[in-house]
């Protein structure tokens, strides 16, 4: 009788099976999945075969329309791609060492870090790591966490979307952020002392996408109110668009002040009078539950935690506006080995 222990069934694993169960997972055609693959159907076939034989269970069910993954085959297919990701990511990294660089480091961030504070913490890593490759994902929490889930970022600096994700996730709360609404200077209500959500309902807005906590904060706040969602809406998850459409289109926003704050001071943008109730959660760093933190991500980290305790000791929100001179170098973590190129 064939051994289905967790350690046997590892040692019977191919590179290909798992290339042919995220192929055919995301077609659903075992004829494309093969030519995708560069082989033949009766290969990609045998392949499938071989793969159910070895995990004892039917992994997808042929129907009419499509070959559609069954329940324990959608996990197989989730574990393939993040397995697939892992190994392309080791494979870069690797490249690079043997460069005699530092490797590689992929982080994803919400817009409130991205605009300040994680500039400041990826300079400093730089400073200490020239050499070393770093990706950066900026966009709404949701999407960051299902990008984290997959294993194509090492952290996020964000929010858990869901209670739900604490199952899956590690969360360490940095700091939170407030938000401002905000319109352009020449905008008819920029001379307002006050506003509340009923003069804003039908009024253009441009806002994050649904389901992002932010997004829900302020979907929210208008039903509370008894108003009904809003229809005059632009979705966008891009700060630069966002910024935009205030700027040029007449929209209303908003966004954390660590984003709109340089803009008002500059005399582009007003802050609007509007209070929302509610607030966000405390954004913070995010990992991979059971996951190891690599030295890259580890060492971001230091960096990163100290940015933050340095502006709460003087008594400001991390990245915020009124930000004083950066931290000094001398105040920040030291590299790990003095190797510089």
């Amino acid at each position: 009788m064939r051994d289905h222990g967790p350690t046997a069934l590892l040692s019977r694993l191919r590179f290909k099976q798992l290339r042919l169960v995220d192929v055919l997972g995301r077609t659903g055609n075992l004829r494309r999945t093969a030519a995708e693959l560069n082989m033949t159907q009766p290969a990609a076939t045998k392949i499938l075969q071989d793969l159910e034989e070895t995990l004892g269970v039917k992994l997808f069910e042929r129907t009419p329309r499509a070959m559609l993954a069954t329940e324990i085959g959608a996990h197989v297919v989730d574990y393939a791609r993040r397995a697939l990701t892992d190994g392309e990511r080791f494979a870069g990294a690797l490249a690079n060492l043997k460069r005699g660089g530092y490797g590689a480091l992929a982080l994803g961030a919400i817009m409130a870090t991205a605009s300040d504070l994680l500039p400041r913490a990826i300079a400093e890593l730089k400073r200490q790591r020239p050499l070393m490759t770093i990706q950066v994902l900026a966009t709404t929490s949701d999407q960051l966490i299902a990008a984290l889930g997959r294993g194509e970022l090492d952290l996020v600096i964000g929010r858990l979307p869901t209670s739900e994700d604490g199952a899956k996730f590690d969360f360490e709360p940095l700091s939170k952020e407030e938000l401002w609404a905000f319109a352009a200077a020449s905008h008819p209500l920029a001379g307002r002392h006050h506003l509340d959500l009923a003069d804003m309902g039908d009024l253009p807005w441009v806002l994050q996408p649904a389901p992002s906590p932010m997004r829900r904060l302020i979907d929210t706040a208008f039903a509370a109110a008894g108003l009904r969602t809003l229809d005059n809406l632009v979705e966008t998850s891009s700060i630069f668009a966002t910024l935009n459409l205030v700027r040029h289109a007449g929209m209303v926003s908003m966004l954390p002040s660590t984003i709109v704050a340089q803009e008002v001071a500059g005399g582009g943008f007003v802050r609007l009078p509007l209070e929302v109730k509610g607030e966000l959660e405390p954004y913070g760093i995010v990992t991979r539950k059971g996951v190891v933190t690599t030295p890259n991500a580890a060492e971001f980290l230091a960096i990163l935690k100290a940015l933050v305790a340095q502006e709460e000791g003087e008594g400001m929100n991390p990245g915020g506006a009124g930000r004083k001179p950066q931290a000094r170098a001398d105040a920040l973590p030291s590299p790990r080995n003095p190797r510089q190129k």
